[in-house]
């Protein structure tokens, strides 16, 4: 029997190529050049740096990789951090008063204390980051994730926080008075003792979530979806349920009275 011929050297190169294409990262991680710690800029690599303590209010530092950098008591206030990763980073005690964190990535960062006081945060990625002690007055984070972050004792009066996801967040006494929350998803999530009152809170996803003693005087939850939620202890009187879906036996009893 005649051995077959040996592939030709184009079908064997034709191969390897597809086969290296196969292979190849589906996102090729960007490259971007590395920045100087001294003065930080906008589409560089820092994170080699530390910038503990730094002072750069006002500075633009959008799509900068900060992945792990130390940035405790740094002033970033007015700062423009758009689209910046600041996965890990350690944030806590800084101050981001005002600054533009838009698509921002900070899953896991540690966030304590920090003040973004009337910060934009729109899409920003904040999934297991530690915010306790957080200052979010009148900030807007329309469209961020907030799931699974640990965010005791916040202070959230008049921010927005629509069509965000909140989900399996711990929120224990959080001050959200006169807040957005219309269209957000906030299953599971630990509202103990938050102050709510005047939240808006209109076609929300509260399932499974835990308002043991929460104010709720003059906040709104029309439309929301309520399966399984509890409200052990919550302060009803003036919350506005109409049309509200799957309300818990426990509340309908209460509302009715």
């Amino acid at each position: 029997m005649t051995p077959p011929p040996p592939p030709s050297r184009t079908r064997t190169a034709a191969f390897i190529a597809l086969s290296l294409a196969l292979t190849a990262p589906a996102h090729p991680e960007e490259v971007v050049p590395q920045g100087d710690c001294a003065t930080p800029r906008a589409g560089t690599d820092l994170r080699h740096c530390d910038l503990a303590g730094a002072a750069l209010a006002g500075v633009d530092l959008s799509d900068t990789r900060l992945e792990g950098v130390r940035l405790e008591n740094a002033n970033l206030s007015g700062a423009k951090l758009v689209r910046a990763r600041l996965q890990g980073a350690n944030l806590q005690w800084a101050n981001l008063a005002g600054a533009d964190l838009s698509g921002a990535a900070l899953q896991g960062a540690n966030l304590f204390h920090v003040t973004l006081d009337r910060a934009l945060a729109d899409g920003a990625q904040f999934a297991k980051a530690n915010l306790f002690g957080a200052n979010l007055i009148q900030t807007r984070a329309r469209g961020a994730d907030f799931s699974d972050a640990h965010i005791k004792d916040l202070l959230a009066e008049g921010a927005d926080f629509s069509g965000s996801r909140l989900d399996r967040a711990f929120i224990f006494r959080g001050v959200l008075i006169d807040s957005r929350l219309t269209g957000a998803s906030l299953r599971q999530v630990v509202l103990t003792g938050a102050a709510l009152e005047g939240a808006d809170l209109s076609g929300a996803d509260l399932s499974g979530s835990l308002l043991n003693g929460a104010h709720l005087a003059g906040s709104s939850f029309r439309g929301a979806r309520l399966t399984g939620a509890r409200f052990p202890n919550a302060q009803v009187r003036g919350a506005d349920f109409a049309g509200a879906l799957e309300i818990p036996e426990h509340l309908a009893e209460r509302l009715v009275k």
